[in-house]
């Protein structure tokens, strides 16, 4: 049994901050500009706005015109902030500068004349969560426990989860919810308390590999691991497959493709007749991933891996070993 304090709520309070320190309105304007934004950061502001018009009558109207402003602080490395206006309504997009399992873009919708206000958090496939934000972060603060001392990639709070509440009926003073998102699955549940004073039951799973870990976290985000079982969890090829688009978003600036919730067309290029190794190719639009490797251990493994996109003009080559480390030829 192990406690923790989680660096992940620094970068949770990161883009807090932006969200918080940008809610001041520019002059007005009438003309609408060009976006300059990434397609990620326009898709979590309509995903903010079509949540919230599904929620309030008074919410935005989809036909106005919105001016983009670039709004992060020059004192603020590792954040960005956009800011979106039309009229009286003011929109705020920010997010901090981070992988893409783990980028979250935080929204505000605000109009000064009606009061009207909303805050909330859009992951990276556009999906607005309905968990109140100190649920969101125990989760999250769980999620990064687990990478820190188990060494699993992929795994963070940005990837596409799908949530669902689970409390049984007749269940009154309690709450449970599930996250999956592909192979993960989440569930945590808290009793109804004062968000102060609330401790969560964190359970993750991968379905695949039969890991299992259990732990609490308390409101000031402190882990304590109550147990974990299954084998450790090593890289396989889809593991392998998407450390690499994770390296080179990260290093290239390529816009972040979720993973998980991509439908990758697999093909197996194994030649006939030969053992002891293995190849298959991986499609999904313009991306072309193809990771072969010998069959040894798992914990020896080396995955050989090749990512194309005629589009970009990219080809990449690399290897990653069964711990997750990324080596660029």
């Amino acid at each position: 049994m192990s406690n923790k304090r989680i660096p992940l709520l620094s970068l949770l309070a990161l883009a807090l901050i932006l969200s918080l320190g940008s809610c001041a309105s520019p002059a007005p304007t009438d003309t609408p500009s060009a976006p300059e934004a990434s397609g990620e950061v326009v898709g979590a502001r309509d995903a903010a706005l079509t949540y919230v018009r599904e929620l309030f009558e008074d919410a935005p109207a989809e036909s106005l015109a919105w001016v983009e402003e670039r709004l992060t602080p020059e004192d603020l490395p590792g954040g960005v902030t956009w800011q979106y206006t039309a009229g009286d309504w003011v929109v705020t997009v920010s997010y901090a500068v981070l992988p893409p399992e783990w980028t979250l873009y935080r929204v505000s919708v605000s109009n000064e004349s009606t009061g009207f206000q909303w805050e909330g958090r859009v992951d990276g496939s556009g999906r607005v969560p309905e968990a109140p934000e100190y649920v969101l972060v125990a989760r999250d603060a769980a999620l990064y426990y687990v990478v820190d001392n188990y060494g699993v990639q992929g795994l963070g709070s940005g990837l596409a989860w799908q949530e669902e509440r689970i409390t049984p009926e007749g269940i009154v003073g309690a709450t449970q919810l599930r996250y999956t998102a592909g192979i993960w699955v989440v569930e945590i549940s808290y009793p109804i308390v004062a968000p102060e004073a609330t401790i969560y039951q964190v359970a993750v799973t991968n379905q695949s590999t039969g890991f299992h870990w259990e732990g609490e976290v308390d409101a000031h985000g402190t882990v304590t691991e109550l147990g974990a079982e299954g084998p450790e969890v090593m890289f396989d090829r889809v593991a392998a497959r998407d450390a690499a688009l994770n390296y080179i978003y990260q290093k290239y600036q390529y816009p972040p493709l979720d993973t998980a919730a991509v439908e990758w067309e697999e093909e197996e290029l194994t030649p006939e007749g030969l053992v002891g190794a293995a190849k298959y190719r991986y499609t999904a639009f313009n991306w072309v991933v193809e990771v072969s490797y010998p069959i040894v251990a798992p914990e020896a493994t080396i995955y050989e891996v090749t990512v194309t996109n005629a589009d970009l003009g990219l080809d990449w080559q690399g290897t990653i070993d069964a711990q997750g480390t990324v080596t660029e030829r």
